[in-house]
C-alpha cells in the first residue's frame, strides 16, 4: 500500500467502495413486476390475426413470379412462331366488299386438294376465271397455308 502512495498519491486517496448498487426497495415489488412482464411477453408470442396470410405469402409470391416469367417469356416468343404469323397474315380488310371477305374466309379454310379441285372443276360450279384468281391471291393463299419447306419439297419431287 505504501508503494501505491509513492507511485500515485491521488489514486490512493480514492475510497475502495463498490460504485454500483441496487436501488432502495427494489426487491420489495420485484415478483409483481416480473409477473406482469412475463404476461405481456406471453401475449406478444400468441398467434396474431393474419396467420393465414403469413402462411400463404410465399405461395403467393411464387405464383406471382411465375406469372411475370410467363408474361416476359411466352408472349414475346409467341409472336415469332410461324403458326401465329400465318394466322395473322390476313389481307387488309379496308375497302373490300362483304362478298370478297366471305370469299377470302372460304379460301383460308379449304385444304390444298379442295383448292386444286375447285380450279379444275368446270361442272356444276363455274370455274374461277382469270379475273377472279390472280397470282397475288394464289401467293397469299400459299404463303398463309404452306411452309417454305413444303414448297421446296414439292419442287424437288417435280424436278425428279
Amino acid at each position: 500500500m505504501d508503494e501505491l502512495k509513492k507511485i500515485a498519491p491521488q489514486l490512493s486517496k480514492i475510497k475502495k467502495e463498490h460504485p454500483f448498487g441496487v436501488p432502495e426497495n427494489y426487491f420489495d415489488d420485484f415478483s409483481a413486476r416480473l409477473h406482469t412482464r412475463l404476461e405481456t411477453e406471453k401475449q406478444d408470442l400468441m398467434p396474431q390475426r393474419g396467420r393465414v396470410i403469413r402462411l400463404l405469402k410465399p405461395a403467393i409470391g411464387l405464383a406471382a413470379s411465375f406469372i411475370v416469367i410467363f408474361l416476359l417469356v411466352y408472349l414475346p416468343i409467341r409472336s415469332f412462331l410461324p403458326r401465329y404469323q400465318a394466322e395473322n397474315n390476313l389481307p387488309v380488310m379496308n375497302g373490300i366488299t362483304e362478298e370478297e371477305a366471305q370469299y377470302i374466309t372460304f379460301m383460308e379454310k379449304i385444304d390444298e386438294n379442295a383448292f386444286f379441285s375447285l380450279l379444275e372443276d368446270s361442272g356444276t360450279v363455274s370455274a374461277p376465271t382469270e379475273d377472279d384468281l390472280n397470282d397475288e391471291d394464289l401467293l397469299n393463299y400459299l404463303s398463309a397455308n404452306i411452309s417454305d419447306y413444303e414448297i421446296y419439297m414439292e419442287n424437288e419431287n417435280l424436278n425428279e
